[in-house]
């Protein structure tokens, strides 16, 4: 009897569940002052034999909200992602992280696990195929009614942020790139000449102490090859490792303050 009365208080709170979104209801931080983050838990198909798990944080209000699309690093998967997704959401975002193929839930006898993953090649293969993850993840996301279709930022990790590049050089719909730590070269993907491809898009990247001289001189030598008008701003956070940069209290913070004025340009000025 008692099970039937929690399951019934659960649809008032979340809504019938359907076979496409699972929702469901989890607290945040006392930071948050008691507000609640829905999650729904989504599948997306990128082929007849691959479906990837997403989380989709549910944004608030009855407006439509900016989207933002977080990318984790190889090896990892959305679970990473979380804080992050969840301060974005609180500033007014309608988030979506997902595990890309061979990572976290979206693992499957064809794609394998990356981490048992034994070659670079093999590697270099998968993170190829991701790029359609991104996309169809994206696809998704900007289909759903309570989101702005033409308001899409895309936040990359590590390796992500080869990924979060190819995507905003293919979508035009992408208005800022955030990229955390990011490399000239990983995974087969050639950052700088992908950025080519985005000259002019407002472009954040952000660093550890480990890794501050590599990501200015990187961003340096992109502005200096281009020859164009700055569009890349560098941050450096507290966190020592690049291990350690979603960890990072500031990071959450300065990116929304950054992105503000762009992805939510009828509030200029606005602080979280």
């Amino acid at each position: 009897m008692l099970d039937k009365i929690l399951l019934a208080a659960l649809l008032v709170i979340t809504g019938p569940v359907n076979a496409e979104a699972a929702s469901e209801t989890v607290s945040l931080t006392p930071a948050v002052r008691g507000k609640d983050v829905v999650i729904e838990t989504v599948d997306i198909n990128v082929s007849s034999d691959l479906s990837l798990k997403a989380s989709f944080y549910v944004p608030k209000g009855d407006e439509r909200a900016p989207a933002a699309l977080l990318i984790h690093d190889a090896g990892s998967n959305r679970a990473s992602l979380a804080d992050l997704a969840e301060s974005m959401w609180k500033e007014g975002y309608a988030v979506l992280t997902l595990d890309l193929r061979g990572h976290g839930d979206s693992t499957n006898d064809d794609v394998g696990d990356y981490k048992l993953l034994e070659t670079d090649k093999e590697r270099e293969s998968l993170w190829a195929f991701a790029t359609r993850d991104v996309e169809k993840a994206a696809r998704w996301l900007r289909s759903d009614k309570r989101v702005h279709s033409s308001n899409l930022s895309v936040v990359g990790v590590g390796a992500g942020t080869a990924l979060a590049v190819r995507q905003a050089s293919r979508d035009e719909n992408v208005r800022t790139v955030t990229l955390l730590n990011p490399k000239a070269t990983v995974l087969g993907f050639d950052l700088v000449s992908d950025m080519h491809e985005i000259e002019g898009l407002p472009t954040f990247f952000f660093a550890t102490k480990e890794s501050k001289t590599e990501v200015e001189a990187l961003a340096k030598s992109i502005q200096d090859e281009l020859g164009c008008e700055e569009f890349i701003s560098c941050s450096s956070l507290k966190a020592k490792k690049d291990a350690e940069i979603l960890e990072d209290k500031r990071l959450a913070r300065t990116l929304t303050r950054g992105l503000s004025d762009l992805t939510f340009p009828q509030k200029k000025g606005r602080r979280g």
